[in-house]
This record gives structure tokens, C-alpha cells and sequence, in this order.
């Protein structure tokens, strides 16, 4: 669908208008991955980086090998 788009603004004389689409498009998105990331709390990345370790002691209890 991209490349309807892409090769119908590149044929007519304003092809910046398909750069500038892109460039708002990407700019929204590292917005809201920003955002994403800083709405979450400490606690919640603590949480997560606490994860592996938690694997592992099960496995060691299970009596699996790493």
C-alpha cells in the first residue's frame, strides 16, 4: 500500500509532500515509544529486570541444568 502511495507522489511535482507524510509519521511514532517508556513506573522495570534471576533459581529448584 506504501508503494501505491510512494509511487504516486513521486511522479507528480511535489514529491516533498510523501517526505514530509514519513517524517511526521516516524516523528508520532518515536513520540509515543517515548512516551510509552516513561510513563511506566520504577517499580515496574525493577519487576521486569528481576525476571531472569527468578528463571533461574526455578530451574536450579527443579533441578534442571543451565
Amino acid at each position: 500500500m506504501i508503494s501505491f502511495f510512494k509511487q504516486y507522489f513521486t511522479e507528480e511535482k511535489n514529491i516533498g509532500i510523501f517526505q514530509t507524510v514519513m517524517l511526521i509519521l516516524f516523528f508520532l511514532a518515536f513520540f509515543f515509544i517515548i512516551f510509552f517508556v516513561f510513563s511506566k513506573s520504577k517499580k515496574f522495570y525493577h519487576k521486569i529486570s528481576l525476571i531472569p534471576l527468578e528463571l533461574e533459581k526455578e530451574k536450579k529448584r527443579k533441578g534442571y541444568e543451565i
